[in-house]
């Protein structure tokens, strides 16, 4: 299987962040991979590369409950960003919520390409694979 360019893992937690981050790194699933702590900065990230492919993510490893703007805001603010985009950029809701009214709120996104829970395991990094 070919590596991912690039992941983002978008998370307030900064352990979150560093084991995934590890695990990622140890299966070599991707050429790089970029913690951010704040949902803004990915969308600015985003907005900024919009017409460069290699500035874009392939994937994005997303929380659900951060500070500032959480998860359910990044989704909606990406919605409406998506069209824009150079290439495709798949996003995973990785999450400790086990709420299933969160899971059913994450399904109405059909653009989100799958509900992970934390933590993560390689089985479920190997499967992020396209």
């Amino acid at each position: 299987m070919k590596p991912l360019h690039s992941i983002f893992i978008v998370d307030d937690d900064p352990i979150h962040q560093q084991i995934t981050e590890i695990m990622l790194e140890r299966l070599r699933i991707a050429d790089a991979v970029s913690k951010f702590s704040d949902a803004q900065d990915v969308l600015d990230h985003i907005r900024l590369n919009a017409a460069d492919p290699s500035g874009l993510p392939d994937l994005i490893l997303l929380d659900l409950n951060m500070p500032v703007m959480d998860g359910w805001e990044f989704l909606e603010m990406f919605a409406d960003l998506r069209p824009q985009l150079s290439k495709p950029v798949r996003i995973y809701v990785l999450t400790s919520s086990i709420d299933e009214r969160d899971r059913e709120r994450v399904d109405r996104f059909d653009f989100v390409s799958g509900y992970l829970t934390k933590p993560l395991t390689n089985d479920i990094i190997m499967a992020l694979l396209p």
